[in-house]
């Protein structure tokens, strides 16, 4: 009974860092100007929280608790300084960075479980899914840091055309 507990801990720390993720993206949506970083912050936001169903639903499926400290969304660790910083300044870059560390910090997770192969195979094939998506949007980030993906391409200066009287 034991060793089913010790083999899921590791699964149960994911679905927190899971849950945390899910928030991070929330919050950079939130924070975020730019219609197409808006789509891409609210599609990784679904994505994660699809993520932590899916975990949470193998440790059901286990006799587990979920961990679910971090199921509340939204802006509950900032305090009026940073409020009033994201409705001043939006800062697009900095949101795609700390939204990039989170999931590469979860991706070291992803190979850790994997490489262990304690768990059973529907659950390391979900893993393997979810670490491809979550590697797919950290290129997508870099891609919008580096510039090669416009941040914003609707942002083109208009020509007006002039009627004649």
């Amino acid at each position: 009974m034991e060793d089913r507990f010790s083999k899921f801990k590791k699964l149960n720390w994911l679905l927190s860092e899971s849950f945390e993720a899910e928030r991070i993206y929330y919050n950079a949506g939130e924070d975020v100007q730019q219609v197409e970083l808006k789509r891409f912050f609210n599609h990784e936001t679904v994505n994660r929280n699809r993520f932590s169903y899916e975990i949470s639903e193998q440790l059901v499926q286990a006799g587990v608790e979920p961990a679910k400290e971090w199921v509340q969304k939204g802006h509950l660790d900032r305090d009026w300084r940073e409020e009033k910083k994201a409705l001043t300044k939006s800062r697009p870059l900095k949101l795609l960075k700390k939204c990039r560390k989170k999931d590469e910090e979860n991706l070291e997770l992803y190979n850790e479980l994997l490489e262990q192969k304690q768990l059973p195979k529907d659950v390391l094939n979900i893993l393997k899914k979810q670490k491809k998506v979550i590697t797919e949007a950290i290129e997508k980030c870099q891609r919008f840091e580096s510039g090669e993906q416009a941040l914003d391409p609707q942002n083109r200066p208009r020509v007006r055309k002039l009627k004649a009287m």
